[in-house]
């Protein structure tokens, strides 16, 4: 009777110690079992809760070995740094740029033709009084200029198919089409293209209108004028503007 409590309590407690206790905890009591006899059903009563945590303690233990694998594969990495996404290429349309400088003048112009030219006395002529401001001609021609020696890379000029200074008339082929096309066109723009100086350009031609009576009297007072019946809304000239296709 002391030989099955014992070997009873050998299972009983197989569940507990290291691995190696419990290995050697069954080896004794298989060695107990060969060496006495022992009622079969009386030792199943005795393992039925070894077996139950048996169960438990090995699911136990693979869900540990897996966490302990998995934890081993997931130390925190040193965030990888991944270079910035490439900066789009900056584009430009050579159109939108001469429009853009185009309405930036216009806008000039319109002021000083009606804050100033509207404003002169009766008889006056801008350039030869020397109490007025100088032509609006002569003062876009010195910003062009102006622009131009601090290396800017557009270019504008006015000119004209009745110029009082020569010097405004049209010197390219691009600037005679497009000063005869604006004429022929009211409200509409001319754009096309040329090479000067091995250089190719987008050219664009806007109208210069009289925008003010001030403006068409200015004209056709001067004795230097080659038309002299300008009225408010002709157009007198055009605006060349050159955007660089090259750089």
């Amino acid at each position: 009777m002391n030989k099955i409590r014992f070997a009873g309590n050998i299972v009983g407690w197989a569940h507990l110690g290291t691995a190696t206790e419990r290995r050697i905890h069954a080896a004794v009591s298989l060695h107990k079992l060969t060496s006495c006899r022992i009622n079969p059903a009386f030792l199943l009563k005795r393992c039925a809760g070894f077996v139950a945590v048996s169960r438990y303690a090995l699911v136990s233990f693979i869900l540990a070995g897996l966490l302990v694998l998995t934890g081993a594969g997931c130390e925190r990495q040193p965030a990888v740094q991944t270079a910035p996404p490439p900066e789009p290429a900056v584009t430009f349309k050579p159109q939108e740029m001469a429009d853009a400088l185009h309405a930036v003048i216009a806008a000039d112009h319109d002021t000083y033709a009606r804050l100033v030219l509207q404003n002169y006395p009766p008889g006056g002529t801008p350039g030869q009084d020397e109490n007025l401001m100088a032509l609006h001609a002569r003062m876009l021609r010195q910003a062009s200029e102006s622009v131009q020696q601090q290396g800017a890379e557009f270019h504008y000029v006015l000119r004209s198919l009745w110029p009082i200074n020569p010097k405004n008339a049209p010197e390219t082929d691009t600037e005679k089409a497009g000063l005869q096309y604006v004429l022929d066109h009211p409200g509409t723009n001319y754009y096309g293209g040329e090479s000067l100086g091995g250089r190719r350009y987008f050219t664009a031609v806007y109208a210069e209108v009289a925008t003010v009576n001030a403006c068409a009297d200015c004209h056709n007072r001067n004795p230097a004028s080659p038309k002299k019946d300008f009225k408010a809304g002709d157009v007198m000239g055009g605006l060349v503007v050159r955007v660089p296709l090259e750089f």
